[in-house]
């Protein structure tokens, strides 16, 4: 069990070190789907090992044991895992289930709250403008988001600019990157050392849609200076929009460079890395599985 415990960390622990790395290297779209779908995985099985070992650590109770219906001293003699360690797992999972629980329930709150405030503006799909002089643009969350924008933005960009930045967000709408995001900030929530690949994410979902933006429009630097240009709209206001989400000045030399070129090796080597994880976990379950039925065969046999 404890060779199960260390790869299953030790993987969980790697994949939170390489991830924002990797990420940046690996082309949007890809980094998007697997540093996303690898953040859920990682905290996945780094709170599946825990609530093994905080399992262990509590069915040694005697109250517990006879809930149960186990041998607490069966249990606790072959047990491998120290009382120390499975009491510092429970006291790891409960507040980080609770922080995961509040996030989620406050981004449903907020998602639920943008989609009914928007959804007389326009259509699914369809581009709502706003008449206001804060440069914004966003997209709603659903299963078919809506474009807004302000005409504070649209001011400030030219028709070539403009047709960019709807490109960008439709782009938004289209993957849906809201969720992609979710996803990625529910796990950061649930194992704090994700919280960079989570920054990643969403960094990496503003230049897929430059990427899908500049495929549109075919012209790179023409939306790299739409991207510049609601940037710079937007500090003269304030703090830097919706619109010009992420890190500008990276999104701008991207976008005036080639297109990023695909990294398989890489991807592979993050799935590796991920799949090493799931294999502990599930080395954990039937480990774990194992001391219940051996404490359970002994209290029948008393």
């Amino acid at each position: 069990m404890i060779t199960a415990v260390a790869v299953c960390l030790g993987a969980c622990l790697a994949y939170a070190a390489a991830a924002p790395a990797a990420g940046r290297r690996l082309a949007p779209a890809a980094a998007t789907r697997l540093l996303a779908a690898g953040a859920v995985v990682a905290a996945g099985c780094g709170g599946f090992v825990l609530a093994v070992l905080a399992a262990v650590w509590i069915g040694q109770i005697g109250e517990v044991a006879e809930l149960g219906h186990w041998s607490p001293v069966a249990l606790h003699a072959d047990s491998p895992v120290p009382a120390v360690v499975g009491a510092v797992a429970g006291a790891l999972l409960l507040p980080l289930a609770v922080l995961g629980l509040r996030l989620a329930a406050s981004r449903c709150r907020a998602l639920v709250r943008v989609h009914r405030d928007c959804r007389r503006l326009a259509g699914p799909g369809q581009v709502a403008v706003v008449d206001s002089a804060v440069p914004d643009a966003f997209t709603t969350p659903g299963l078919v988001g809506r474009i807004v924008v302000t005409t504070g933005l649209l001011s400030a960009l030219d028709p070539d600019q403009q047709r960019a930045l709807i490109a960008h967000e439709r782009s938004h709408v289209v993957h849906r990157h809201t969720w992609w995001r979710l996803a990625a900030d529910l796990a950061a929530a649930v194992n704090p050392l994700l919280r960079p690949t989570a920054a990643t994410v969403a960094q990496a979902t503003e230049r897929w849609a430059d990427e899908d933006a500049a495929a549109t429009v075919g012209d790179r630097r023409l939306v790299a200076r739409a991207v510049a240009t609601a940037a710079l709209a937007g500090r003269r206001r304030g703090p830097v929009p919706a619109a010009t989400g992420g890190l500008v000045p990276q999104r701008v030399r991207a976008l005036l460079a080639p297109p990023p070129r695909s990294r398989p090796l890489l991807a592979v080597t993050l799935v590796l890395v991920l799949l090493a994880g799931a294999v502990g976990a599930v080395g954990v379950e039937r480990a774990g599985d194992s001391l219940f039925d051996h404490a359970s065969v002994a209290t029948a046999d008393r």
